[in-house]
C-alpha cells in the first residue's frame, strides 16, 4: 500500500512541475497575443483567432489541472493513515481527460467562430440521436466512473466475474481489464461488472481452492483411499493450508465415472502459492487416476 502511494505521490510531483511549464506557456501566448499580433495581423487576419484558440486550450487545460491536484493532493492526506484505492485517482484521470476533450472542441469553435450555444440549439436532434445510438457505451462510462470511485475493486484485485478470472490490470471508462491464469488480458465490459456477481479474493484474508474432477468408475476405485493419500501428499503445505479445510466428496456417480470435488481453504492469497499446490492436486489426481 505504501509502494503505491509513494508511486502517485511521485507522479503527482511530476504533474506539479508540468503545471508550472503549463503556466509558462500561457503566459507566453499572451504576450504573443499582445505585442506580436498586432505585427503579424496585417500579413495574416486570422492570427487572433488561432492565439484565441491556443489560449483556450491552454487555460482550460490550465483549470482542469490545477483541480485535479487539489483533489487528489487532499485525498492522499485524507489517507494518511487509512486504506489507499488507486481507483479514486484513476477515475480523476478519466474526468479530467473527459473535460480537457470538451475544452478542445470549445476551442475548435473559437477558431472558426461558431457561436456555442447556437451550434449546439442547431444539433439538438441530432445530438439526441447520438445519444440513443451511443447508449450503450455512455451506460458503461457511466459504470466506469461507479467502479473507480468506489472501494469495492482496486487495481490489482484478483476477482472472478463468471467464467474470468484474474488479476485486475486497468479500469477504463468501457471495461475493467484482467489478466488471467494464463497470462491473457480479457476486457470485461463495465456494466457486466456491476450487473453480475463478483467475488474479490484480494479482500478476503484467505483464499479457497476449489476442483472438480471425473474419475473412471471401476472396481480398484476407493475414495477413502485417494482422500488419505492426497492429505498425506499436502503435508509439505500444512502452514498455507487452514487446518480441518480439506474436503473429498463424490459430487456424483455416472454410468461409467464419478465426479469428485477437492476443496481447502489456504491461510493467505498469495498467488504464487496457490498455483503450486493447484498443480501438485492436479499431477496427484492424475496418478492417482491413472492406477485404478
Amino acid at each position: 500500500m505504501n509502494s503505491r502511494k509513494d508511486q502517485i505521490e511521485v507522479s503527482e510531483r511530476r504533474r506539479r512541475t508540468i503545471f508550472l511549464l503549463k503556466i509558462l506557456v500561457y503566459v507566453a501566448l499572451l504576450l504573443i497575443s499582445e505585442y506580436l499580433g498586432q505585427l503579424v495581423e496585417p500579413y495574416f487576419p486570422k492570427i487572433y483567432r488561432i492565439l484565441s484558440a491556443l489560449e483556450v486550450v491552454v487555460a482550460g487545460n490550465l483549470i482542469i489541472s490545477l483541480g485535479r491536484i487539489v483533489l487528489i493532493r487532499f485525498y492522499l492526506r485524507k489517507k494518511r493513515r487509512t486504506g489507499l484505492h488507486g481507483n479514486f485517482v484513476l477515475g480523476i484521470n478519466r474526468i479530467a481527460s473527459i473535460l480537457n476533450v470538451i475544452v478542445v472542441l470549445f476551442s475548435i469553435m473559437v477558431l472558426f467562430d461558431i457561436q456555442p450555444l447556437e451550434f449546439l440549439s442547431s444539433i439538438t436532434i441530432v445530438a439526441a440521436a447520438i445519444a440513443l445510438l451511443s447508449k450503450d457505451y455512455i451506460t458503461n462510462m457511466i459504470n466506469g466512473l461507479i467502479i473507480m470511485f468506489s472501494d469495492q475493486l482496486t487495481l490489482g484485485d484478483h476477482i472472478k466475474v463468471g467464467d474470468f478470472k484474474g488479476k485486475i490490470q486497468d479500469i477504463t471508462l468501457l471495461n475493467v481489464i484482467i489478466m488471467n491464469e494464463d497470462d491473457d488480458l480479457v476486457m470485461i465490459p463495465n456494466s457486466l461488472i456491476l450487473s453480475s456477481h463478483v467475488v474479490n479474493h484480494s479482500r478476503q484474508n484467505s483464499k479457497k481452492i476449489s476442483l472438480e474432477f471425473e474419475i473412471k468408475l471401476t472396481e480398484k476405485l476407493n475414495l477413502d483411499d485417494m482422500e488419505t493419500t492426497l492429505k498425506d501428499y499436502l503435508k509439505p503445505y500444512d502452514r498455507h493450508i487452514t487446518k480441518n479445510s480439506f474436503v473429498f466428496k463424490a459430487m456424483a456417480i455416472q454410468k461409467d465415472a464419478v465426479r469428485v470435488k477437492v476443496q481447502l481453504q489456504l491461510n493467505n492469497g498469495e498467488r504464487t502459492t496457490e498455483k503450486e499446490i493447484k498443480r501438485k492436486i492436479n499431477q496427484k489426481i492424475i496418478q492417482l487416476a491413472s492406477e485404478c
